[in-house]
């Protein structure tokens, strides 16, 4: 190499293509508890559902370690009934996978049978709003306003 080549020689390595995101990937964890709807279907009805739903979702992941990365079926008690409720972790890398699933979720018939929450994000403060939600519950109401509670509390 010339000392006194002005020309840097840098500029031989390729340049980023900005077509390329090498932003982290997004987690979002989904929860679903069946409403007594998805109880009316029968299981050929229920399956197809299923199936039409995991198809869309499938066709938006174009990156190979997109999509569900972690499954967990619960029992819990949901106004005063028992069912199965089903968590999901999802890891997004694309913008298309990311608006399949918010459109999914918004479906009429997602939500028809299913009533769902999602914790996560391109901020992955998650667990800042999880303990938020908690601390909320412990305000008393005359702080609701912005005072300071009292002392004696």
């Amino acid at each position: 190499m010339d000392p006194q080549d002005p020309r840097d020689p840098l500029d031989d390595i390729d340049e980023i293509d900005d077509d390329d995101d090498d932003s982290p990937p997004q987690f979002y964890l989904t929860t679903f508890i069946p409403k007594p709807a998805w109880y009316g279907l029968d299981a050929g009805d229920a399956t197809r559902f299923l199936e039409n739903r995991v198809a869309q979702l499938n066709e938006a992941f174009v990156e190979d370690d997109e999509g569900v990365i972690w499954a967990y079926r619960y029992h819990v008690m949901e106004r005063a009934r028992e069912v199965d409720a089903v968590v999901l972790l999802w890891m997004i890398t694309s913008d298309e996978a990311l608006e399949t699933l918010e459109a999914t979720l918004r479906r009429s018939d997602v939500n028809k049978y299913f009533d769902w929450s999602v914790i996560g994000g391109p901020q992955n403060n998650a667990p800042q709003d999880i303990l938020g939600a908690f601390l909320g519950t412990l305000v008393h109401d005359d702080n609701a306003s912005g005072d300071e509670p009292s002392p004696s509390r």
